[in-house]
């Protein structure tokens, strides 16, 4: 179960929901302690490993999670535990956290308290974990990279933090392709489409020339391109973004075309079936392919 909501918010109620789930274990965005560990560079891995993902997390210390139990502190351990969070994670994390978690006590009818740590996602890049908090050390420079994932964390490799920072770079060119089977357009009757759409996930502008499919024959283990029609030869084009375009930060472009022409092409091509299918968009700056469908 996943409750987002902010952590202001949180009752009893909530906690409650979370213990009556058959499915309550440690998720993607949820972590349950007894008690802090004592263990700071633990804590940090926790705080980076969330804020590194996409939808941050929450965790609550004074819930045992295997079985579930709402366990409790009392009001000075809660303090206690907000004044070292506070502390520690304010050092060695880099860059600073931004917004900073929200620590908030969560009280129990039983007169204890479940403290709750929301802690939010980077919108670009990545929080890393400074090894050596002596400047005038020559491993200052060095840094671990966590995130959250399986329900749990892990560290991730070199190849994954570049793979992250390009991906994350806003000045970056990059055009997000998805693909989908089965679309219809009302204009269109029954007729079934694959479509293609583009959104630029870029501040920079990216000029939209063509779009197509990249096909491949699995008995020929051969990729094979193909340009969409323009709209004199196929009619669903007419629903196209009209080319060249220029998309802005977040503006979208789509194509469609009719899966029943799509497979004569195929037959034109000499291509059997099953074959792997992803769409493309062909911009001034390369081309951006979408995931492969069979």
């Amino acid at each position: 179960m996943r409750i987002d909501k902010p952590i202001l918010t949180w009752t009893e109620a909530d906690l409650e929901l979370l213990r009556d789930d058959p499915y309550n274990l440690e998720d993607t965005n949820i972590e349950y302690k007894v008690q802090y560990s004592e263990d700071s560079n633990e804590l940090r891995k926790d705080i980076v490993s969330f804020a590194n993902s996409e939808v941050g997390g929450y965790i609550l210390y004074g819930i045992r999670d295997d079985p579930f139990e709402l366990i409790g502190m009392t009001r000075n351990k809660v303090d206690n535990l907000k004044n070292t969070i506070d502390h520690i994670i304010n050092l060695n994390i880099d860059p600073h956290l931004d917004p900073p978690p929200i620590l908030y006590p969560i009280y129990l009818s039983n007169g204890l308290y479940v403290l709750g740590v929301q802690v939010f996602p980077k919108q670009k890049g990545l929080y890393a974990i400074r090894r050596i908090n002596n400047p005038n050390n020559p491993n200052f420079r060095s840094y671990s990279f966590w995130i959250r994932s399986d329900g749990r964390k892990r560290q991730l490799s070199m190849e994954e933090v570049n793979s992250y920072i390009i991906n994350t770079d806003p000045y970056k060119k990059r055009i997000e392709v998805k693909i989908h089977f089965n679309t219809m357009i009302p204009d269109l009757g029954v007729e079934r489409l694959v479509s293609i759409n583009g959104v630029n996930k870029s501040i920079r502008p990216i000029t939209i020339n063509s779009y197509g499919f990249n096909i491949y024959d699995i008995d020929k283990a051969q990729w094979f391109g193909l340009w969409t029609r323009q709209p004199s030869l196929h009619p669903s084009t007419r629903f196209n973004t009209p080319l060249p375009t220029k998309l802005q930060d977040g503006d979208s472009c789509s194509a469609y075309y009719s899966i029943a022409n799509l497979k004569e092409d195929l037959v034109d091509l000499n291509i059997s079936l099953p074959a792997i299918i992803k769409g493309f968009i062909n911009t001034n700056d390369g081309l951006f392919y979408s995931e492969k469908k069979n």
